[in-house]
């Protein structure tokens, strides 16, 4: 990792943004990448993540009883609302990182999201290639785990432990 880099690290509740600043001139000049630091300089919330179903919708399922021309909610549209909300949640999150490369503009960036989620929100942004080309172009390592909680000094090291190649 070196200077100008950002990592990015996700999960389907937040995305959190940090850029590789030199802590002395000899990483600025590049003679120790291992001197650099990350400060946090962007973090975006997905309240939608967060909301609880009773908060969407106003009927349960089972709750009243249905007369003969409406039928009531069922389980399975509560679960298929579910899917929607993430869905929704996941396309918001390829937009952002997609954004995010674009205006930080690095040399290369790492990304970390958790694994059931990697490949969707990696597809979405592949599908934003044509406007926003660098987001596929300057992923240089990524991680399919949840770094949110980690750290923000231990992630260069996990990178270079963990992170593949893209």
């Amino acid at each position: 990792m070196k200077v100008g880099d950002i990592v990015i690290v996700g999960n389907l509740g937040e995305i959190k943004v940090y850029k590789a600043k030199s802590r002395d001139l000899e990483a600025e000049a590049g003679l120790k990448p291992q001197n650099i630091k990350l400060d946090l300089v962007n973090s975006i919330d997905y309240l939608e993540s967060h909301w609880k179903l009773k908060d969407i919708v106003t009927d349960e399922a089972g709750r009243f009883k249905s007369d003969a021309s409406h039928e009531g909610e069922s389980i399975g549209q509560r679960h298929e609302l579910e899917k929607k909300v993430e869905n929704d949640v996941i396309e918001t999150m390829a937009l952002d990182i997609a954004k995010i490369v674009d205006e930080y503009n690095p040399s290369k960036y790492f990304l970390a999201l958790p694994e059931n989620i990697f490949k969707r929100v990696w597809s979405k942004i592949e599908s934003l290639s044509a406007k926003y080309p660098n987001a596929t172009k300057k992923l240089f390592r990524y991680i399919k785990e949840d770094l949110t909680k980690e750290d923000k000094n231990d992630l260069p090291e996990i990178f270079k432990e963990k992170g593949e190649h893209f």
